[in-house]
Formats: C-alpha cells, structure tokens, sequence
C-alpha cells in the first residue's frame, strides 16, 4: 500500500471514530433526557398523589451554580455612601464596621455586607434617587408603597451573575418625597468558586425535599406554579459573605426556598 493509500485509510478510520463518537455521545445524551423525562413523570404522580397539581414544563433542566465566596470591597461601600450622602464625606473604622459621613446624615457598612444610612438623603425627587440608586449598584425595584403625598417605601433586590439573591435587599423610606434611610445588604463583585462543593441538588431532588418538607409541616398548598434559580446570601467567621444556589418554588400560597447544598427548605 502506497503513503497515498495509506493516508486515505487513515482518514477514513478517523472518520468512523468522529463518527461513532457522536453516535454515542448524541445517544447518551437521549438516554439521559429520557431518563429526566421518566423522573419527571413520577415526581408528577407522586405530587398527586399527596394532593398538589405539579406540570412537568414547571420543572427546570437546569443545573445549580457554583457556591461562591465575596470578597468585601470598601471602594464600593464608599461609592454607596457618597451616592447616599453626597460628597465630601468624613469616615472612620472599627472592628471592621467603617462610618461615614457627610451633608445628606451618616451611614455604617459591615463585614457582612449589611448597610443602613440615615438623614435627608434626598430632599426631593425621591423615588427616582432610589432607583439610581439601584441602577448603580444592581438592584432590581421590586415594590414601590407610596402614598400622594410620596410618603413610604421602595423597595429592591440585589442580581449577582443574573440570577437573584433572595435575600439581599435594599428598602429606602421616603417622607413626603424625601428620603430619610436607606438600609440593605451590599454585595461586591468580586468572587471566587468555593473549593470542594457537594453534588449540588437538581430540581427534581429539591422537589422532593419540599414535598418531604410539606408531608411533615402540613404546609398548605395546592400546585406548584413556578420554579426557578436564585442566591442565597450566607454569613460565618470564615466567610463574612458567601453565596449559595438556592431552588425558589412558588405555590398557590406563598414562595419557598430549597438550599442546593443543605436541601433545607426556608421561607424569607
């Protein structure tokens, strides 16, 4: 057999292998989704058979992100505080807690993330100030409570990586237009994947937590109406600030919240 000859074998052995490779692999990857598929049906029959309506689209095939732990960054409490009170600003730290303040009242920062400020933040125009605020540092407004005169609440959210964390919230109350406190959790950007996570739970393994979780409490509850991804926002010694992947299940009733790593099921 000539080099040509050769060659032409060659390929054409290569050629079978691509083949067979994605053969199996487009094979694995249908048993797998029917196996979901199987899964799914009989976390169905069993929702029914404990009296909840639960739809198979309600089920996600997505899987859980990667825990992570934040690194605190003072340049951006900082920036937080001079959107708060204006510039200027006069600050001091200790045991961790860094003050500030400056013409619109003062304002403390955490370790934990947790922030509060207080004075007349915004003499008018008040709920447009917080949601530049939110703007700014990735806050979706989730609830705005005001009264004619522009007295109440606004309330928002925090995203990190796209998803929500269910937890980290910012509220501003506001008198008569004005806003007189703002106090919430402050996330930086920067983070690393936590080292050494467990399997994290699937949607369906968190399914069956909260059902495990209803049989036990009685929660009352008639169908699953939604369910997706979120953060959970944590704190320890170690790690002032991490966050972990959490399953949101809405009901007909109210929301709950399943732990990827835990499978503990909270309300917020």
């Amino acid at each position: 057999m000539d080099r040509y000859q050769l060659k032409n074998v060659i390929i054409l052995i290569l050629l079978l292998v691509n083949g067979f490779l994605l053969g199996s692999m487009a094979y694995r990857g249908t048993a797998a989704r029917a196996a979901r598929e199987r899964s799914a049906e009989q976390l169905v029959e069993l929702f029914a058979a404990d009296g909840m309506e639960l739809s198979p689209a309600a089920i996600p095939d997505e899987e859980p992100p990667p825990c992570r732990i934040l690194t605190r960054d003072t340049a951006l409490e900082r920036s937080a505080a001079t959107n708060l009170l204006g510039g200027s600003l006069r600050h001091s730290e200790r045991g961790g807690v860094y003050s500030y303040s400056g013409a619109g009242g003062a304002a403390l920062f955490r370790e934990n993330g947790s922030f509060e400020a207080a004075g007349t933040l915004a003499a008018s125009g008040g709920e447009n100030f917080c949601r530049r605020f939110c703007r700014d540092f990735h806050y979706t407004v989730t609830s705005v409570q005001l009264d004619d005169a522009g007295s109440g609440t606004v309330t928002a959210l925090r995203e990190y990586g796209g998803l929500t964390v269910a937890n980290c919230a910012v509220t501003f109350l506001l008198e008569q237009d004005a806003v007189v406190s703002a106090r919430g959790t402050l996330l930086p950007e920067t983070s690393a994947e936590t080292a050494g996570d467990p399997e994290l739970l699937s949607a369906q393994a968190a399914l069956t937590a909260f059902l495990a979780m209803r049989r036990e409490t009685g929660a009352v509850a008639s169908s699953i109406t939604e369910m997706s991804l979120c953060y959970e926002l944590q704190s320890s010694t170690a790690a002032p600030m991490s966050l972990t992947p959490v399953w949101h299940i809405v009901t007909d009733t109210v929301g709950y919240y399943v732990n990827c790593v835990t499978g503990a099921v909270s309300q917020y």
